[in-house]
């Protein structure tokens, strides 16, 4: 097995290690880009987050597709670069000595993951996961430093199932599934080729240092030995391509060219790897470059000193651009296996997907294309216009997106298809000033895209049932999926009909064509009085769904205050304005985010994140922020931006975010906090309130259980029973208490293991003894929560917590009670067995120091209180802690990777610096309303002339 020495990893960490992982945190580098240009791409990164706090594991991009990361420090899911995708399941695990590593956590950037991981005797794994730039090659680079006495080995799995598919690509792509045969073959000491007997697809890898290397059935094994005391470092190119015969691989000299590129870039890894991540930055400059070569737009830049909007302008720019595909084009048709001859279908330049990389990678759905439709009219109007016509030709009745590898509509109809492909249109036109394609036909359908605009205001007539006066939109698969009573006659849909229709009459009236000007204008004020009757002012803010039977029904929804608030507010008046934004304000928002269903409608909850209550689809907050400044009401709209930021410490906008109550203050595991012969776990609190179960309120929390038990936890419950748990050889062994701590009033609490019993003391005094032996198992990478429970977040403590202790070794009962008759806190702080001390005596922020690592953890969901007399400051964990928002898990059928987040820039450039062009003269709307932000956004083009516009105390100006 190769030995891997200091040398070999300072090669590397000497080059890239400090770019590697120390990129800067949330927020820094924004202000400090110069006037007129974007901010650096590396102060876009997420935060680095614990693994348990995060609901969607990150993805990378590279323009041609997406992977994402797993559980494990290296592994890699969902790799998904069409035509090439990976089935079902993990690969790349990486193991220390046989044992498989989590990650404890990870930092998303546009072009990689980074992940750190430390294993139980202290062996510390980092890991940077990219993509080649535009190339079907992902790059892995490990870190590993052993400060044992003794080698390691370690391990990666080189197992990944791809298949190449050139049909099927639709929501859900066509990934290999169990009937598949994959076959690993052992090309040289250093190189993997992986075929599959469904597809022409092969997979290489290589490595460098050479390891040991083996196979098996479905893939390899490589293995290295890190000698005790030194560092190494590891690179992997696993590279994916097609035989050279075009069919499923018989000779592995079919697969020699996919394993030549593999092998080439190992020799110059480094190259690659800096590659990558050049080509992502320099796309981003190119978003704000006019006559960047690439796109054929710009976008402007935003420059202020208030850097939560600037970080959600730009994070909002930069989750569109992780959407882009560039291997979607004509030049890629023969790979993609598009059929040949007059009339197929080649492909768009640049394609903007709804997401990815679980599903949605090769379409773009109508809806949520719209909501990012200002930038990509700014940025890229003639991939707008191509894409758009295209829709016309293709029957937007019948389907609600457009695959890019067939050409074919995907899907049934959706109700929002009319409103959102005319928005789109229409903000194409106004902001690329391209006003003659109102009057360009559509291929094959005998209209002008004039015309269709009007088919689409229109269409909803023939949705009206008989006797009725609105359109029927159908059952709950139509509409919101979840919300079976939200259907028919809603309010949100009907309200577009007659926005639409209202467009229509201005845009004929500028045309010179009155007489269809003030036809379209009247239909739309005799719609607009019946859909107004949906708004019933007893329901306190809130519109009707009206059933085909007369009856009506509140529905408790973001999406008529998002829609029908929005495009109807001139028509509201004051009262129901101020009651629709109070049900906003009272009953969605929530944290950093909200919620698309109250919880106070009758069909709550509703556990679908994009649209029940448990958090929101990303354009329904960025919609809700525009319909306050359509409201006229600016601070708020402001304020909202302001709040909204706070996700993007997660990294991008996705699909969906989801509402956490998040409370605790969490440590990053290290090898201290794993102790296994014996152990003492003691804190002071003072409970407000006790749970039903002595399970439910974690006091310290070091407890997992999703891979087998492993940790410990002290803990209380039923009436103030005190609960002890440690794990023994892979086990749970409990300890309880009698006696109880009664719900007020300031008590020390202690469990000890050591090595022959467990016990727990309160107050000094011991109160519980079990009798156990065994080997600690740790909770390697699980990190310790003071006020909750690192597995299961619901498990929070409710009171105040002083002074949390974790000795590596058991605690006398003399020594315990020590503790308890002290009036200062220090007694007991200067063990050398104290591994843990957070004496909470800071008083005021939102951090602390854990005193013995002096590591600066966060402190979620606590106030500042005071701790035990004499003892100074301590924490209080309320009975609802702030709702935190993360990016929505994939368990819930949401993608990292989305383009509606793209909205909250559309609304930025036309609702906070009002800028609404209408295809010939640039305007700005509200423009002497002060916007309450001192910014500029320069570079902003219409029809050949650069202007920029500032916001100041004295509202708008545009030059």
């Amino acid at each position: 097995m190769p030995d891997i020495n200091r040398r070999t990893f300072l090669t590397w960490s000497g080059v890239v290690g400090a770019a590697a992982f120390a990129t800067p945190m949330f927020g820094a580098g924004l202000a400090a880009a110069a006037a007129g240009q974007a901010p650096a791409l590396d102060s876009l990164s997420s935060d680095w987050l614990p693994q348990g706090e995060l609901g969607h594991l990150p993805a990378v991009s590279n323009f041609w597709g997406a992977v994402g990361v797993a559980d494990n420090v290296l592994g890699i899911r969902n790799f998904t670069l069409a035509p090439y995708l990976q089935g079902g399941g993990d690969a790349c695990a990486l193991s220390v000595d046989g044992a498989p590593i989590t990650a404890s956590e990870s930092r998303w950037s546009a072009y990689e993951v980074l992940r750190k991981a430390v294993t139980g005797s202290g062996v510390r794994i980092q890991t940077a996961t990219r993509l080649a730039f535009e190339r079907n090659e992902l790059l892995l680079r490990v870190t590993v430093s052993n400060p044992t006495r003794t080698a390691i080995t370690v391990s990666v799995n080189a197992n990944p199932r791809i298949a190449r598919a050139t049909a099927g690509w639709t929501w859900s792509p066509p990934r290999p599934g169990g009937g598949r045969t994959f076959t690993a073959y052992k090309v040289s000491g250093s190189s993997l080729l992986i075929s599959d007997s469904g597809s022409s697809a092969v997979t290489a890898f290589a490595f460098a240092p050479a390891p040991t290397l083996s196979t098996a059935s479905a893939g390899g094994t490589a293995q290295w030995s890190v000698a005790a005391g030194e560092s190494a470092t590891i690179d992997i190119v696993m590279e994916v391509g097609q035989t050279s015969t075009g069919a499923p691989l018989k000779d592995v000299s079919d697969g020699k060219s996919v394993l030549d590129a593999c092998n080439a870039t190992i020799t110059e890894f480094q190259d690659a790897f800096n590659a990558a991540a050049r080509g992502w930055k320099n796309r981003w400059l190119d978003a704000f470059t006019p006559g960047n070569g690439h796109y054929s737009g710009c976008l402007p830049t935003l420059d202020t000193d208030d850097t939560a909007i600037a970080r959600m302008y730009y994070m909002s720019i930069l989750s569109v651009l992780a959407c882009e595909r560039t291997n979607l084009s004509a030049a890629f048709s023969g790979v993609l296996g598009r059929p040949t001859g007059s009339g197929a279908f080649r492909g768009f330049d640049r394609v903007y997907v709804t997401g990815g990389p679980e599903w949605s990678n090769t379409v773009t759905y109508f809806w949520d294309t719209s909501y990012a439709s200002v930038i990509l009219a700014l940025l890229d109007p003639k991939m707008v216009k191509a894409h758009t016509t295209y829709w016309l030709s293709k029957d937007i009745y019948n389907g609600y997106a457009i695959d890019c590898v067939s050409g074919n509509t995907v899907g049934p109809w959706y109700s929002a298809n009319d409103l959102t492909v005319f928005t789109t249109i229409l903000n194409y036109i106004n902001y690329s000033g391209d006003v003659s394609f109102l009057d360009t036909p559509v291929s094959g359908t005998g209209k002008t895209v004039h015309e269709h605009l009007k088919s689409m205001a229109t269409h909803w007539q023939s949705l009206v049932p008989q006797g009725q006066s609105l359109a029927d939109y159908g059952e709950n698969h139509n509409l919101l999926e979840v919300l079976p009573k939200y259907v028919h006659q809603v309010a949100s849909f009907n309200a577009a009909n007659v926005w639409m229709m209202q467009q229509v009459s201005q845009l004929s009236a500028r045309a010179g064509d009155s007489a269809t000007a003030k036809d379209f204008n009247n239909r739309a004020d005799a719609l607009l009085g019946e859909v107004l009757k949906l708004y019933d002012s007893a329901n306190k803010g809130v519109w009707n769904c009206r059933h085909n039977d007369g009856t009506t029904v509140a529905v408790r929804t973001v999406l008529d205050f998002a829609i029908a608030g929005n495009l109807l507010a001139p028509a509201l008046t004051d009262a129901q304005k101020t009651a629709m934004k109070s049900f906003v304000t009272t009953e969605l928002l929530a944290g950093d985010w909200m919620r698309a269903l109250s919880l106070s409608d009758s069909q709550a909850p509703v556990s679908r994140v994009d649209h029940g209550t448990d958090g929101a689809y990303d354009a329904w907050p960025a919609l809700t922020a525009q319909t306050f400044a359509r409201f006229g009401d600016y601070p708020a709209f402001l304020s909202l931006l302001r709040r909204f930021a706070g996700v993007t410490r997660q990294g991008p906008f996705s699909q969906a975010h989801e509402l956490q109550q998040v409370a605790g203050v969490p440590v990053t595991d290290r090898p201290a906090l794993n102790p296994a012969k014996a152990v003492t776990v003691s804190a002071w609190i003072n409970p407000s309130s006790w749970p039903t179960q002595i399970w439910q309120s974690s006091i310290i929390g070091k407890d997992s259980w999703s891979s087998g038990a492993a940790g410990y936890v002290l803990r209380g419950g039923a009436g103030g029973k005190i609960s002890f748990v440690i794990t023994l050889d892979g086990s749970f062994i409990e300890v309880q208490t009698t006696s109880t701590v009664p719900a007020s009033g300031w008590h020390h609490v202690a469990g000890v293991y050591d090595g022959n019993q467990l016990q727990i003391f309160i107050d000094g005094t011991v109160q519980a003894t079990r009798p156990a032996t065994g080997t600690l198992t740790p909770s390697t990478g699980t990190p310790l929560i003071v006020g909750s429970c690192p597995s299961d977040s619901s498990r929070r403590f409710i009171g105040s917590i002083d002074e949390a202790r974790i000795y590596a070794r058991a605690l006398s009962a003399a020594e315990i009670n020590a503790q308890y008759a002290a009036t200062i806190p220090d007694t007991g702080a200067t063990d050398d067995t104290l591994v843990l001390r957070l004496p909470f005596d800071e008083g005021n922020g939102t951090t602390t120091t854990e005193s013995i690592s002096d590591e600066t953890v966060k402190i979620n969901g606590a106030t500042w209180s005071t701790g035990p007399t004499g003892f100074g400051k301590a924490l209080t964990f309320p009975d609802t802690p702030a709702y935190r928002a993360v990016i929505a898990s994939p368990d819930s059928l949401q993608v990292f990777n989305c383009v509606p987040g793209g909205k909250f820039a559309d609304i930025i450039i036309s609702e906070l610096f009002g800028y609404i062009p209408d295809g010939t003269t640039a305007k700005l709307q509200d423009a002497t309303v002060p916007r309450g932000l001192a910014a500029t956004l320069s570079g902003v083009r219409l029809n050949g002339k650069h202007h920029r516009i500032t916001s100041g105390p004295s509202g708008l100006s545009l030059t």
